[in-house]
């Protein structure tokens, strides 16, 4: 397995040298995200604040990697740029084979809407949708008629043992019934990348597992994962970390 400062290029042109000496495969099919010489800045009236500096990451498809770093380090941002929600000032991004760096608001909707999820610390449920309901909330932007629409739902609360409470509404819930219940509305169309930002921050120990334990289960059933954190400990139960301080990745190794 690759050591320190290996990323997931670096690994797959080794593997796919290493039977034959010739290439076996195209790397770009291997590729969720690609990205290269990332920067964004936050610009006041006299003065740029730089947060990601040059920044270049791989994440194959269906990998779990976690991108570990401080308060600070660029994390929050980079989740951002990785999830199509906001453009970078400069650098490339590759997302499943197509650039999209230079995407407008519009374009980059059209394209994260059916690929990417999102999980947040903060759970982001609507208060006033019960348990079901939220989860169905991505479902309503597909065409899908209304009976694949429910049977869609009835599994994402079985998965997710939310099944008892499903008409409940967030403020009946626990922290960790509420993540849950985020998850299983992160999942429930069946997204190809998962982005997951300090999902266990405002869970206790127990809880925090069992959500690490959920987004393992999801990664292993087929989707991309990757854990925004600023614990080493949760960033271990990914394949690879990234370590990110002060806008640049500092680390990227594999993690067995």
């Amino acid at each position: 397995m690759a050591g320190a400062g290996v990323g997931f290029e670096a690994q797959a042109n080794r593997k796919a040298l290493s039977d034959t000496g010739q290439r076996v495969y195209d790397l770009e099919q291997w590729l969720m995200i690609h990205t290269r010489d990332l920067v964004k800045g936050y610009h006041g009236q006299e003065v740029t604040t730089p947060v990601l500096i040059n920044v270049n990451i791989d994440v194959g498809d269906g990998e779990f990697v976690a991108i570990a770093g401080p308060s600070g380090s660029g994390k929050s941002t980079l989740f951002n740029i990785l999830g199509l929600l906001e453009a970078p000032d400069a650098g490339s991004i590759v997302f499943r084979g197509e650039e999209v760096a230079g995407l407008g608001e519009a374009d980059r909707l059209a394209l994260r809407r059916g690929h990417i999820a999102y999980v947040f610390r903060q759970f982001n449920l609507v208060d006033e949708l019960s348990v079901a309901e939220n989860v169905a909330l991505p479902l309503l932007y597909l065409k899908m008629k209304r009976s694949e629409r429910r049977e869609r739902v009835e599994e994402a609360l079985g998965r997710f043992g939310l099944g008892h409470i499903s008409r409940r509404f967030p403020r009946q819930l626990s922290g960790l019934q509420q993540q849950m219940t985020a998850l299983a509305r992160a999942t429930v169309f069946q997204p190809t990348l998962l982005l997951a930002d300090e999902p266990t921050g405002n869970l206790n120990s127990a809880g925090g597992s069992a959500v690490m334990e959920a987004l393992s289960a999801i990664n292993e059933a087929g989707t991309t994962l990757v854990l925004f954190t600023n614990s080493m400990q949760e960033a271990q139960k990914a394949r690879r970390i990234i370590q990110l301080f002060d806008g640049h990745v500092v680390t990227d190794h594999a993690h067995t």
